[in-house]
């Protein structure tokens, strides 16, 4: 049905047959960056973020190629959900997180799944230093549709980027890179819609389209 998804889900699994360890080598830098990070925003325009997935969701993308093994899957998900980790730290990094409104559409595993997930989100805005933004489907094309990517700010150091690509993903540094992915996430921010009525959006979305009920 989003045919777009299969080399990601194909790429990940990839990924995951040649780990030495619970991520892949090029992805530590931005594991590392994450931890150490006082902010970080995110632009997801597929899927939701790794650090705000459930277990059962992130268990139905890194297991949705066709021969994907039990004991890399586990791993691979467990390694995801050890990110979280930062969110319940005494002091968290500021996370702000823009979505285009597809990804709450997107059926990932189940409608049971998908329920649990929009209304995992919903509680995650809800913190005092989580930010969940959606950009809607009426503003058509937008600076986003080139794929996703992260910024992460370390005090004392440069701002880093993570780039979402065909092949793997990309951690970047270059001042030239980072002012332009900061420019895209400042126009993505610009047409979101605020932050109280994107929470209102994933409610909605949550129970009028993937309530079991």
């Amino acid at each position: 049905m989003f045919p777009h998804l299969d080399g990601l889900f194909g790429r990940l699994l990839e990924l995951a047959r040649r780990w030495d360890g619970p991520y892949p080598q090029w992805f530590r830098d931005w594991i590392d960056a994450e931890r150490r990070a006082t902010s970080l925003c995110w632009w997801e325009p597929l899927v939701v973020p790794g650090l705000l997935q459930t277990a059962d969701y992130a268990r139905a993308i890194l297991g949705a190629g066709p021969d994907a093994l039990e004991d890399e899957l586990e791993q691979m998900v467990a390694a995801r959900i050890e990110r979280q980790a930062i969110l319940d730290r005494p002091r968290p990094p500021m996370l702000w997180v823009v979505l285009d409104e597809t990804v709450l559409y997107r059926c990932v595993g189940s409608p049971k799944i998908m329920h649990e997930q929009l209304l995992h989100l919903a509680e995650l805005a809800g913190r005092p230093r989580i930010a969940i933004q959606v950009v809607p489907a009426r503003v058509g094309v937008h600076a986003g549709l080139l794929g996703g990517f992260a910024i992460a700010s370390v005090e004392g150091a440069p701002d880093i980027v993570y780039l979402e690509t065909s092949a793997d993903g990309q951690v970047a540094e270059k001042p030239s890179v980072v002012a332009q992915v900061t420019l895209r996430l400042s126009t993505l921010r610009a047409v979101a819609l605020p932050r109280d009525d994107s929470r209102d959006l994933i409610l909605k979305v949550a129970e009028e389209r993937w309530s079991p009920t």
